[in-house]
């Protein structure tokens, strides 16, 4: 009797702990929740600085030019400080102009960029008396700067590439004015070099005489995270599906979303529908606020080229662009967006930090690169002729490192390559006739 007793109260006591730990579990809540949109992207950024329109819309080249001749700063450096100080020129008087067909060539300045841009974008980069956003479809690749040495004043002239339109303006200021005469005064002087000009190409092409010797950099650097890159392109990173396929490659996806993370890159695309309707931002506005969104402008990047739904932004080391013609192109941030939404977003992972190594590289004649460029039969579809760095991943048994190397590139269908070495025989024709 004892012993059933014992049986029961046991009994008993196991169907009360049963009940205690089931009511338990459905009343437990976990100590965390998914993350919602805004706290994984705000937790997260790849530790980049902000830019804005003026930060990533610079010129390429900076050119003099006065009886028949081309000069310009031999440090791009120097160029960018005298185009710092034309932001600040302010420009009055702003109309539209009838184009002058015979106009005389004088003492004026040519202002490079690397694409063109609608006129209204200089808003943002000078100092205009009146927008400039009047002017629709009007876009420019470049802008002058005429002295008139019998007014004492500069004008502007902003030339449509279309060649159907022209907008001027007036810089009034005298010191202005003097400091430009002064420039066009010191042309044969050190700081200062010939250019050439390539006449079969479509745009103005300015190549820099003689030869030129820069510095190899062999840097360190920081790669960002790729948790930091997930929980940026993902809404709730929680649900996101891993693979690994090789070592340091890593795929995340979901049903819509897919980010490739390999090589010090990533290619991120999103098949979502999307809604159709338009947006008031422009696709560089669109670009900037997304990227400074999670801090994306690591290094030096500069607006390379655009479309109406996709766009570049090219890396710069000292003020010339760095080329990475890999799979995963460590020298550009580029993205596609579907009315406001994002659709592609490829970039390079890394970020330059520290110089370990550097070294003097002679580039090859200027002579040598036009006659290159001349042999091409496609010489009237080359779009820029640029001093460049390449980049390169290198190893040794301390870790990878970035080496840059300088050397000679040639733009054609907005995709940059080395200059090839003249044909020989090809040039012994040209210099000998036949």
């Amino acid at each position: 009797m004892k012993l059933e007793t014992a049986k029961s109260l046991l009994l008993i006591i196991l169907i009360g702990t049963s009940l205690i730990l089931t009511f338990g579990m459905w009343n437990y809540r976990a100590e965390y929740e998914p993350l919602s949109d805004v706290e994984s992207i705000d937790e997260a950024d790849l530790g980049g600085e902000p830019s804005e329109v003026s930060d990533v819309l610079k010129p390429t080249d900076v050119v003099f030019k006065m009886n028949g001749q081309f000069f310009a700063y031999k440090d791009p450096a120097d160029s960018m400080e005298f185009f710092e100080d034309i932001q600040q020129w302010e420009l009055t008087d702003i109309q539209n102009s009838d184009l002058e067909e015979d106009r005389e060539p004088g003492a004026e300045v040519e202002i490079i960029f690397p694409t063109e841009v609608p006129l209204s974008l200089f808003d943002n980069i000078l100092n205009v008396e009146n927008t400039l956003t009047g002017n629709t479809n009007f876009y420019v690749d470049r802008f002058y700067i005429v002295l008139q040495e019998d007014e004492e004043t500069l004008n502007v002239r902003f030339v449509s590439n279309d060649e159907e339109q022209m907008v001027e303006a007036d810089i009034q200021s005298m010191s202005d004015y003097d400091n430009l005469l002064t420039i066009f005064g010191e042309l044969t002087e050190e700081e200062y070099e010939e250019r050439q000009l390539l006449t079969e190409t479509d745009r103005n092409i300015y190549i820099p005489s003689g030869k030129k010797t820069l510095t190899s950099y062999t840097y360190t650097f920081d790669t960002i995270p790729a948790v930091n890159v997930r929980n940026i392109m993902f809404p709730n990173p929680n649900l996101v599906n891993i693979s690994e396929s090789a070592p340091g490659s890593i795929m995340y996806r979901t049903d819509n979303r897919q980010l490739n993370i390999s090589g010090y890159g990533m290619k991120f695309i999103d098949v979502a529908e999307r809604n159709n309707d338009p947006t008031d931002n422009s696709i560089l506005q669109q670009s900037l606020n997304n990227i400074n969104g999670h801090a994306g402008f690591t290094d030096d990047y500069r607006l390379e080229g655009f479309t109406d739904d996709s766009i570049a932004f090219r890396l710069f080391h000292f003020h010339y662009p760095v080329i990475n013609n890999s799979y995963m192109d460590l020298s550009i941030i580029y993205q596609e967006w579907q009315n406001d939404q994002l659709s592609v977003y490829n970039r390079s992972l890394i970020s330059l930090e520290t110089v370990v190594n550097t070294s003097s590289i002679e580039l090859r004649d200027s002579n040598e690169i036009m006659d290159s460029i001349q042999q091409n039969e496609n010489e009237a579809d080359i779009q820029d002729v640029k001093i460049a760095y390449r980049l390169t991943i290198e190893s040794d048994d301390n870790g990878d490192y970035v080496l840059l190397e300088p050397n000679w590139y040639q733009r054609i269908n907005n995709s940059w390559s080395i200059v090839p070495e003249p044909n020989t025989d090809t040039q012994q024709t040209i210099e000998g006739g036949s």
